[in-house]
């Protein structure tokens, strides 16, 4: 029995290895932009799901797949276009709160799909702040064109689990995962 992370993104990996998993990734399939958006909740759940189905897998691996999207007023802020709309995103979140989803999906001897959520603050920062994070081009591949792990310039409070934001709540996968015989 394996563990299969199905992502690339390099947070979720370390986030699992700093838990000290072992697991092997592959790069899920699945289109996100053929996803008919739903409530926040349902469609981080349904991306995460549809993400783990998309991987191979043998008799007795588990997969893992998880998703994230930043939601300001109703509104699923996703993975910005371009620099432009990254600055259209981060001027939408300056000085407010807004929430954080993550969904996560277990496909094993059981299927077990879940999310957490996580409030985020942002201070309200100054257009150099602004442009010096920008400047860094880490934006492109992050829900709401932030890694909370990289806007150090920007003051920011969390209530919840940071590692929601970060994009992957790993004390609740840990948990599953132990029903699934992986883990302590």
């Amino acid at each position: 029995m394996k563990l299969i992370l199905a992502s690339t993104s390099p947070r979720r990996k370390a986030l699992l290895k700093e838990a000290g998993i072992d697991f092997e990734t592959a790069s899920p399939t699945f289109d996100e932009l053929s996803l008919r958006r739903s409530s926040p909740e349902i469609y981080v759940m349904q991306l995460s799901y549809q993400k783990a189905m998309s991987v191979e897998r043998k008799e007795g691996d588990v997969v893992l797949a998880s998703d994230t999207v930043v939601v300001l007023d109703d509104d699923i802020l996703g993975k910005p276009k371009d620099r432009k709309d990254a600055e259209r995103m981060l001027h939408r979140l300056k000085g407010r709160e807004h929430h954080v989803l993550t969904g996560y999906a277990i496909l094993g001897k059981e299927k077990y799909v879940d999310y957490d959520v996580a409030s985020v603050h942002f201070e309200d920062f100054s257009e150099e702040q602004l442009k010096a994070y920008l400047d860094k081009n880490t934006f492109g591949d992050k829900a709401g064109a932030y890694g909370f792990q990289e806007v150090e310039s920007f003051e920011i409070t969390v209530e919840g689990d940071p590692h929601t934001v970060v994009g992957l709540p790993v004390a609740a996968v840990l948990e599953h995962l132990k029903g699934e015989g992986i883990g302590k």
